[in-house]
C-alpha cells in the first residue's frame, strides 16, 4: 500500500477540539455570508419544507378519521386526540369526503415537494457558481507567493471539487432543520392520539439517535482522510500527464502505473469505508423504528388504547421514520464534509493571507528609468536572503543585459519588475515613484515577458499568443509571430494557427514555446520588454534575425536581457553583473564583460564567451 498522502495536503483540515456540528455549522455560515446566497432562500425553503411536512401530517391524521368513519370504532378513550377524532368525523360527513381530503392532501405535498426541489436546485447550483467564481479569483489576486506554497494538486480539488460542497451543505442544513420541525409536528400529533405512545416512540427514537452518534467521530476522521487521499491522488495524476515525456523517455511506465494503481486502491477502500459507514444509518433506523412499533402495538391493549388510535399512531410513526433517518443522513454528511468546508472555508480567508498592493498612482510609460535600492528579498521568513543590499539601474530607452552566475537571483529580479513578489527590504522606484504606488494595471500593461521556459496555456496557438492583447486583430497577431519565427512552423501544420498546444505546450520544442513566447511579447508592443533567456534554444541564425526584427519594431523601447551567453550583449548599453543576490558591476559592456568573462567563463576555451 502506498504512503499516507502528504501532510501539506491535509494542512488546515485536522480535527479540532470544537464539535463537529458546531464547527461545519460555523464554516458554513461563514462560507454563506461569503458568498452571498439570496436572503430569501433560507425562510422559503424551510416554509415550503414544512408546509410539505404538515400536508402529509393532516394527511394521515384524515386516513384516521377515514378509518373511524370506515369502523364505526370509537376513539373516544384515545384522549384528547379521540376526541377530536369524533368530533370531525362528524363535521366532515361522508368517507367520500374524507377520500377526496385525503387526495387533495397527497396533490398538495407533491406540488410542495416540486416546488421546493426545484427551488433548492436552483440556489445549490446559484451557491456553488459563486464558490467556484470566488476561490478562482482568489487565485488570481492572492499573492504569489501564496501559490507557490501550495500544490497543484490541492489547488485543483478546492476549485474543482470541494467547492461543490457548499452547496450539498446548504441542501443538508435547510432539510435538518425541515426535519427537525417535521419531527416536532409529528411529536405533537402523536401527543395528542396518546402521550403514552409518544413517550414509547420519544425513548426509542433517543436510543437510535445515540447509537447512530457513534459513527459521527469515524465519519469525521474519514472525511478527512477521502480529502488528503483524493488530492494525492490528483497529484498522481498530474504528475503523470505532466511528466510524461520525460517517463517515457526513462521506460518508467511500469513504475508509474503501479504509484498510481496504489493509491488509486487507497482512494477506493477509503471511499468505500465512508460508504459502508453512511450504510448503517438506513438499517439501524429501520429496525429501530421495528422495534418501537412492535413495542406500540404490544402495548395497545395494556394502555387501553383503541384499534383506530393505535393504527394512526403506527402509521404517523412510519412516516416519521424517514425523516428522523434524513436527520441522521444530514448530521453524518455534516461529519463528512466538514474537512472540505473548513477547507475552503481557509482558501477564502482573506485576513490571513498578502496580496500584491495595486497602487493609486496612474502610468503610462519610463521615461528616465528603474532603480533597485538595496532592495532585499526572501521567498521565506526561515531562509536567507536572496536579494542583499542589491543595488543598481536600469536606464529608459536603452537595452540593459543582467549576468550572473545560475542562481545569482536574476531570475529573483524578474519576479520582483513583475510585481509577483515585493522586496522585503529596500525600495524599487520607477522614475522616482515607488513600483508599489503605481497603479498595478497600468504597470504591467506596459511590460512584455519572454523567457527560456515559456508558460503556455491550454488552448491554440493564436489564443496564447493573443494572451498579450485579446482584443487585437488576427493579422496583427500573425505578423508578431512572423516577427518571432512562429510562422514557419505554425503554418505548416493542418490547423495552422488553430492548432491545440497540448499539456503546457508539449507538442513543440522548447524552441517553438520560445518563439511563441517571443511573439506574445512582440505583440504586447510593451514599454519595457524582458528577454529571460529568451532565445537559448534558437539557433544562432535565428537568433540574429529575430533580435534584427526586435530591435526595429521596439526601438528606444526599455530592454531588459538576462543571459547567459556574453557574445549576445556585446551590443547592449549598459550591463549588471550580478552575484550571490548582490551587484559585482555595473557599467558600459566594455568595463563590465572583461572581468566577467575572466572570472565567470568556463574553462574550455571553445566557449569563451559562456557562462
Amino acid at each position: 500500500m502506498t504512503q499516507n498522502p502528504p501532510e501539506p495536503g491535509t494542512k488546515g483540515v485536522r480535527p479540532r477540539p470544537l464539535g463537529v456540528r458546531r464547527a461545519a455549522f460555523r464554516d458554513l455560515n461563514r462560507l454563506l455570508q461569503r458568498v452571498g446566497k439570496p436572503a430569501w432562500a433560507t425562510p422559503v425553503l424551510i416554509a415550503l419544507g414544512l408546509a410539505s411536512s404538515f400536508a402529509e401530517t393532516i394527511g394521515i391524521t384524515l386516513i384516521v378519521l377515514f378509518l373511524y368513519a370506515a369502523t364505526g370504532h370509537s376513539a373516544d378513550n384515545g384522549g384528547l386526540m379521540g376526541m377530536v377524532v369524533g368530533r370531525a368525523a362528524h363535521i366532515f360527513g361522508s368517507t367520500g369526503n374524507l377520500a377526496w381530503l385525503i387526495l387533495a392532501m397527497i396533490v398538495a405535498r407533491g406540488a410542495l415537494t416540486m416546488l421546493y426541489n426545484r427551488i433548492s436546485t436552483n440556489i445549490a447550483a446559484e451557491i456553488s457558481e459563486r464558490t467556484r467564481n470566488l476561490v478562482h479569483e482568489q487565485y488570481l489576486k492572492v499573492g504569489y507567493s501564496f501559490i507557490q506554497n501550495h500544490t497543484q494538486a490541492n489547488l485543483i480539488e478546492v476549485l474543482a471539487s470541494e467547492s461543490w460542497e457548499i452547496s450539498a451543505a446548504y441542501t443538508s442544513f435547510t432539510r435538518l432543520v425541515i426535519n427537525a420541525c417535521s419531527i416536532a409536528v409529528f411529536t405533537l400529533f402523536l401527543t395528542l392520539l396518546s402521550w403514552k405512545i409518544m413517550l414509547v416512540a420519544f425513548a426509542g427514537s433517543a436510543l437510535i439517535s445515540m447509537a447512530t452518534r457513534l459513527f459521527t467521530g469515524r465519519a469525521r476522521a474519514l472525511g478527512t482522510k477521502v480529502k488528503a487521499t483524493h488530492e494525492y491522488l490528483g497529484a498522481q495524476m498530474l504528475m503523470t500527464i505532466q511528466g510524461m515525456r520525460t517517463i517515457r523517455a526513462y521506460g518508467q511506465e511500469e513504475g508509474r502505473q503501479v504509484a498510481f494503481s496504489e493509491t488509486s486502491l487507497e482512494a477506493r477502500e477509503v471511499t468505500n469505508a465512508l460508504a459502508r459507514l453512511s450504510a448503517w444509518i438506513g438499517p439501524l433506523t429501520e429496525v429501530g423504528y421495528l422495534g418501537i412499533l412492535c413495542v406500540i402495538i404490544a402495548g395497545s391493549n395494556w394502555w387501553h388504547t383503541s384499534f383506530t388510535l393505535t393504527l394512526g399512531a403506527v402509521a404517523l410513526l412510519y412516516r416519521l421514520q424517514p425523516h428522523t433517518r434524513e436527520l441522521e443522513d444530514n448530521l453524518m454528511r455534516f461529519a463528512q464534509n466538514e474537512p472540505q468546508l473548513h477547507s475552503v472555508r481557509m482558501m477564502l480567508e482573506t485576513d490571513d493571507k498578502e496580496y500584491p498592493p495595486d497602487g493609486t498612482i496612474a502610468f503610462s510609460r519610463i521615461n528616465s528609468g528603474i532603480s533597485f535600492r538595496n532592495v532585499e528579498f526572501r521567498y521565506d521568513k526561515a531562509n536567507s536572503n536572496v536579494l542583499s543590499d542589491l543595488s543598481f539601474d536600469i536606464p529608459a530607452g536603452v537595452t540593459t543585459a543582467l549576468i550572473g552566475a545560475s542562481g545569482a537571483g536574476k531570475t529573483t529580479i524578474v519576479n520582483l519588475l513583475l510585481r509577483l513578489y515585493e522586496p522585503v527590504g529596500g525600495e524599487i522606484s520607477v522614475d522616482g515613484v515607488r513600483l508599489s504606488d503605481i497603479r498595478r494595471a497600468d504597470w504591467v500593461r506596459q511590460l512584455g515577458l519572454a523567457g527560456q521556459d515559456t508558460e503556455l496555456v491550454g488552448g491554440t496557438v493564436m489564443e496564447n499568443i493573443r494572451m498579450a492583447d485579446p482584443c487585437c486583430e488576427e493579422s496583427t497577431a500573425i505578423a508578431a509571430a512572423k516577427i518571432a519565427g512562429v510562422a514557419p512552423f505554425v503554418e505548416s501544420l493542418p490547423k495552422g494557427y488553430e492548432t491545440w498546444i497540448g499539456p503546457e505546450g508539449l507538442h513543440f520544442s522548447g524552441g517553438q514555446r520560445q518563439r511563441i513566447g517571443l511573439a506574445r511579447a512582440i505583440l504586447r508592443d510593451s514599454n519595457l520588454l524582458i528577454l529571460d533567456e529568451a532565445m537559448s534554444a534558437l539557433d544562432r541564425g535565428l537568433e540574429d534575425r529575430v533580435k534584427h526584427e526586435i530591435d526595429s519594431r521596439l526601438a528606444s523601447r526599455t530592454t531588459l536581457i538576462i543571459t547567459h551567453r556574453l557574445e549576445t550583449v556585446q551590443d547592449v548599453q549598459h550591463v549588471v553583473w550580478i552575484e550571490d543576490g548582490r551587484v559585482r558591476a555595473e557599467g558600459p559592456p566594455a568595463w563590465v564583460l572583461p572581468q566577467a568573462i575572466m572570472e565567470l567563463a568556463p574553462s574550455d576555451a571553445r566557449a569563451p564567451t559562456q557562462i
